[in-house]
């Protein structure tokens, strides 16, 4: 069995705030262990350690990610490629090389990736684009596979800031459990940008879209793909996972799914009403009851 991140992300569901839901109607994620997400498990203890696989819960627990170190290159190799340019053409400003693309420190035919114990390392680069399914270190250059599911592992991308991740969803905010209650130092990715309506952005199967926003600092909104199920309008939910993409888990008397909506846009089933949930750029999204 290969070895897992622990996975944080501190949100909430925005059908928490918007249609009074309770605790287990749309709860918090990135909050306790193990669960949907995937095992308990740290990623690779130094870059000499096999590489591990995602398995990171988006809808109700912390747990997943995916290991970056691998043992395909070598401490000599990495060290001499530590010097070379970036794309401005200046020295590399990480040592020994950069996550974030436009990614320097390694030599052609090499990206930058993580162990567990935050160390970074040059390995083979990988092919698989962000927002598609992977396993293992076969991402794409400046991206790492994460789990999104227990069973489900997507690229993500590395970020500084929010500025590296796509306008107006994704955020700069997911960091990696050391396993020692604390984060690896210098390691974001984004949350995905995404429409809830339509579930464009979350391509891989068994993932769904959904609106939530920061439970601390700046309380921004958000869009992150989780863990789908097969509920449809009025089906009844204990949280996300159990309803099918383009609904979310939300608490009208009962918790139930209920489909996701823009205000002003198509019309709600069974002549429901789009009731607004929050602007996510210049969009308004809302949940039909």
């Amino acid at each position: 069995m290969k070895a897992r991140w622990l996975f944080d992300l501190s949100v909430t569901s925005l059908g928490i705030l918007a249609l009074a839901a309770c605790a287990t109607g749309s709860s918090p994620i990135g909050t306790g262990s193990g669960g949907d997400g995937g095992e308990d498990w740290t990623g690779p203890s130094s870059s000499s350690s096999s590489s591990g696989m995602g398995g990171a819960g988006g809808g109700g627990s912390s747990s997943g990610g995916a290991g970056g170190g691998a043992s395909s290159s070598s401490a000599s190799s990495a060290s001499s490629a530590s010097s070379a340019s970036s794309s401005s053409g200046g020295p590399c400003p990480d040592m020994p090389c950069k996550l974030v693309s436009p990614q320097c420190g390694c030599a052609a035919g090499q990206m930058c990736t993580v162990d567990g114990t935050g160390t970074r390392s040059c390995i083979a680069a990988g092919s698989t684009p962000i927002g598609n399914a992977c396993t293992g270190d076969e991402c794409a250059a400046g991206s790492l596979c994460v789990g999104t599911t227990a069973a489900i592992d997507t690229c993500m991308k590395f970020c500084n800031s929010d500025s590296d991740c796509t306008a107006p969803g994704g955020l700069c905010l997911i960091t990696l459990n050391n396993g020692s209650s604390g984060s690896i130092p210098g390691v974001t990715l984004c949350t995905e940008n995404c429409d809830p309506s339509t579930n464009v952005g979350c391509p891989v199967a068994g993932t769904a879209c959904g609106v939530a926003q920061e439970s601390m600092g700046q309380m921004r909104l958000l869009t992150r793909c989780s863990e789908s199920g097969s509920g449809t309008q009025g089906a009844s939910c204990t949280d996300d996972a159990d309803c099918a993409p383009t609904y979310g888990c939300f608490n009208a008397g009962t918790t139930q799914c209920l489909k996701y909506c823009k205000v002003g846009g198509a019309a709600c089933p069974g002549g429901a009403l789009c009731n607004s949930l929050g602007t996510i750029g210049s969009t308004e999204y809302g949940a039909c009851l």
